[in-house]
């Protein structure tokens, strides 16, 4: 090659040289870091099933990364973009780019664990956020109402109620109360779609269906083992057109729990009132877990009873017909008195069902 040549692509390759260098130092200060002379720190919530564009911008509007681009750029460079971990980051303004990379992946956040149980109501639940979420458990409330959102998230009803599933939740104090409604129901829509959306297909079931039995079902049961055979007769009451006449849906009708339910509350003409209206009542009564929706969809097989009461020892005894449903009430009745406790007073035949 002529000596002319050679200095032309001296010439080309030098300033390829110049621009990468240019590029990189250009990326290098896009990542580094916000504030390092009086640091400060913001939380950031990675929701599970997030995108990268959707972290990197959680990112940027929290403060802690100068552009989201090169951020998505980093990861994708260091081949990270599938390992980034969902949970309740708070990110330093001291950090590096890179260093906030490392984090997400090894999933090093600071956070709280906070277990929502089965069965508790939305406004349960939004007592037990209250100290943890921007604006209280009246934002929580907020949210889990907000039609918007809910839309956002697939729910065509009016609240999240029943779509807040039941588990143990690391976050971070004042976290935005959307992002925890978020994170709630895309938990759910994840154990529904692995587990329980083929079988309620097959069974001709809704979902808002099954979200409301089970909601009852949870209520109802105090031993697992029960569950399948508690759904089973409540299913064979919608079967047969027989109010269902469960005592947890007036009490969220009244919106307060009882120990009892007095004859006065069954004439109460709530929409969630079972013992008035017949079917299921509009909607969830609570949030059930994972056990109770299964026993919806797989009930106690070839299982006749229509009627059960409680023991007190969190069991029940199951009858197939009111004569032998008024038998337990005997037996109950007995036992309470032989155990010192006062006799409850039997409601009227026709609209007793424990």
């Amino acid at each position: 090659m002529p000596a002319a040549g050679r200095t032309a692509v001296r010439r080309v390759l030098a300033g390829c040289l110049v621009l990468l260098a240019g590029l990189a130092g250009f990326l290098l200060a896009l990542l580094s870091p916000v504030e390092t002379r009086e640091p400060w720190s913001a939380p950031v919530l990675v929701l599970s099933g997030e995108s990268l564009p959707e972290i990197s911008a959680a990112l940027r509007n929290s403060g802690v990364i100068r552009e989201a681009k090169s951020f998505e750029l980093l990861v994708r460079l260091r081949g990270k973009a599938r390992e980034l971990k969902a949970g309740p980051y708070r990110v330093r303004s001291s950090e590096w780019g890179w260093e906030i990379l490392d984090r997400l992946v090894k999933g090093d956040f600071e956070d709280t664990s906070i277990t929502v149980t089965e069965g508790l109501w939305m406004a349960e639940i939004a007592e037990r956020l209250d100290p943890f979420v921007q604006g209280g458990g009246p934002a929580f409330l907020g949210a889990a109402r907000d039609a918007s959102l809910l839309r956002d998230l697939g729910i065509r009803e009016q609240t999240a109620e029943g779509y807040l599933f039941p588990d143990t939740y690391r976050m971070l104090l004042s976290t935005p109360a959307p992002e925890i409604v978020r994170q709630m129901v895309r938990t759910f829509f994840q154990v529904w779609e692995r587990e329980l959306a083929g079988r309620a297909h097959h069974r001709g079931m809704s979902l808002h269906d099954v979200l409301t039995l089970a909601s009852i079902v949870e209520a109802e049961a105090r031993v697992a083992s029960e569950r399948p055979r508690i759904a089973a007769v409540y299913l064979n009451r919608l079967a047969q057109g027989v109010l269902l006449q469960a005592d947890p849906t007036v009490h969220y009708g009244l919106g307060q729990r009882r120990a009892r339910t007095f004859y006065s509350d069954l004439k109460i003409p709530s929409p969630y009132n079972t013992y008035v209206h017949a079917g299921l009542p509009p909607g969830p009564i609570g949030n059930p877990g994972l056990q109770s929706m299964r026993a919806v969809l797989w009930p106690k097989e070839n299982c006749r009873d229509l009627y059960f009461v409680a023991l007190g020892d969190g069991t029940h005894l199951f009858a197939t017909d009111f004569a032998g449903h008024q038998q337990n009430r005997r037996l109950v009745r007995e036992r309470q008195v032989g155990e010192g406790a006062e006799a409850v007073a039997p409601a009227p035949k026709a609209r007793r069902t424990r």
